[in-house]
């Protein structure tokens, strides 16, 4: 019973660290990402941005804030903000009410140690769901038979290594009124020492004879387990669409990696996010005049403005951005002059059919 309790709790352990990786990994990216406001198309830095980027509320950052909403979202499949009293919170948890063709009600709704006794039609909350098949029940169930299968291999490990023996004890020793008490003091006091120790001797007095039975058996190596490990992390990275290299820590082309982490777990969630902001906080008519919320994934990646010289004269000799955009994209400031508001091009670049023209000109 005590071996399968063991094996139960080790199961458990590496299930939830695999889920808890691949979750914290989602969490934080989406936290650094800028929730940025546009007013009439043009990107303003206001109280709605302030709200979003900086202090949702008076006990919270905005990067806390974001955190604990993804989490909550990964894990539960949902998560719901509410404004009280113009500030931003993460439920905990929450009651919906569904509803065909009327608005979804929100009520029962808990932050941290209170539960708020108002019930939130959906149009006054932001509210969201990852899948509409739950990732981690899925999770539960693909974990059953690997993670026992890694439980009983770390089990194996620790027995295999460890040191075995019998202990023969005459009748006449084991006849002894003390018996019970010396036996156990012969384990305590020398045994024990004797099996935690590199190199010893076993001191035994008469009627005892100590004979050791250790077996090199095959069992799972510490690689072998390295491995079936791995495979619980990998498949937590599938369910939330991670990379296998950066679920393990592969920093071997990570740029690349980078790339695809972003386009398939981050940017589907940020696009979501993003829209459902717009929709609850803004609406048709702003949206409309060009007032809406945007959630940037560009700082995210690392830039280095050294290896994108390059690139960034090839953008701005274009004419596909000016100075200050292209500031702004490598995480500068904007200079906000009238020659960096510019846009500039090479006189290399002409029209199609002057090239034509040319050639004609010049018999071609």
């Amino acid at each position: 019973m005590k071996m399968q309790v063991e094996e139960e709790i080790t199961e458990v352990f590496f299930k939830e660290l695999a889920t808890a990786c691949a979750v914290n990994m989602i969490a934080s990216t989406i936290a650094k990402c800028e929730v940025r406001t546009f007013i009439k198309n043009e990107p303003q830095r206001k109280e709605e941005y302030f709200l979003w980027n900086y202090e949702p509320n008076q006990n919270e950052n905005s990067s806390d804030m974001i955190q604990k909403f993804i989490t909550n979202l990964c894990y539960d499949n949902e998560a719901l903000i509410v404004e009280v009293g113009g500030k931003l919170y993460v439920a905990d948890s929450f009651t919906r009410r569904e509803y065909a063709l009327y608005e979804d009600i929100f009520s029962n709704v808990t932050i941290g140690n209170m539960t708020l006794q108002k019930s939130f039609p959906a149009s006054d909350v932001i509210y969201m769901q990852l899948n509409n098949i739950d990732v981690k029940q899925r999770l539960e169930g693909s974990y059953t038979s690997y993670g026992q299968t890694v439980a009983k291999a770390i089990r194996s490990l620790i027995r295999a290594n460890g040191q075995k023996g019998i202990l023969d004890i005459d009748a006449q020793t084991s006849a002894q009124k003390d018996f019970a008490e010396k036996l156990q003091e012969l384990i305590n006091n020398r045994f024990k020492p004797f099996f935690e120790s590199a190199q010893a001797v076993l001191p035994l007095t008469s009627g005892y004879k100590y004979t050791d039975v250790t077996k090199s058996t095959a069992t799972p190596t510490p690689a072998d387990l390295n491995e079936r490990i791995n495979y619980e992390f990998e498949l937590a990275g599938r369910a939330f669409k991670i990379p296998k290299a950066l679920m393990l820590g592969d920093v071997s082309d990570v740029e690349k990696i980078t790339k695809n982490f972003l386009t398939f777990a981050i940017d589907p969630v940020t696009e979501k996010f993003g829209e459902e902001i717009t929709r609850k906080r803004y609406g048709a008519k702003q949206f409309a005049k060009g007032n809406y919320i945007d959630i940037n994934t560009n700082c995210i990646q690392h830039i280095d403005v050294f290896e994108q010289s390059t690139n960034a004269e090839g953008l701005l000799r274009s004419g596909l951005y000016c100075i200050d955009e292209l500031r702004t994209k490598l995480g500068d400031t904007a200079l906000k002059t009238d020659w960096s508001q510019k846009h500039y091009i090479t006189k290399n670049y002409t029209e199609a059919e002057q090239m034509d023209h040319l050639g004609q000109e010049r018999g071609e």
